[in-house]
């Protein structure tokens, strides 16, 4: 006999046997997921989720409603500076400058949240100040919807 014809007869017999395997796998991965599939329910699309009743939701409309966007910020503005800033308009919240994520290097615009929704019309009445040099561009807070 020819020894390259038994050396394919060996070859042969463990590729039967991966393949063998590999079904066996595939079977047993299909059958949990299968089971996980059963035990959980797919959850809704993002399109599909109710605003209505969602306690997050509801947090960051009512926060929106209370927010500025205040642009055109000099970049060695603080919070404080904001905070005094806009003291005439009402009792500021909260006052967050939004940064780089690599460098910590703040982007030029913040937004700036009052306690009451009624202070943010005198915000923006104050679109065109100045601050620290600059004249700072004052809008409602966008909603991303």
């Amino acid at each position: 006999m020819d020894p390259t014809i038994d050396d394919r007869e060996d070859e042969e017999k463990p590729e039967a046997e991966d393949i063998e395997s590999l079904k066996a796998e595939i079977a047993q991965m299909e059958a949990e997921a299968a089971a996980l599939s059963a035990a959980a329910p797919i959850a809704p699309s993002i399109p599909n989720i109710s605003k209505e009743g969602d306690d997050n939701f509801t947090v960051a409309a009512k926060t929106d409603d209370k927010s500025v966007y205040v642009g055109q910020v000099e970049y060695s503005c603080t919070p404080e500076d904001l905070v005094k800033h806009f003291k005439p308009c009402g009792a500021v919240e909260r006052v967050t400058i939004q940064c780089d994520k690599y460098t910590g290097n703040p982007k030029g615009y913040a937004y700036v949240e009052f306690k009451d929704a009624e202070s943010v019309e005198k915000a923006v009445a104050l679109d065109g100040s100045e601050l620290k040099g600059r004249s700072l561009k004052v809008t409602l807070k966008r909603i991303n919807e």
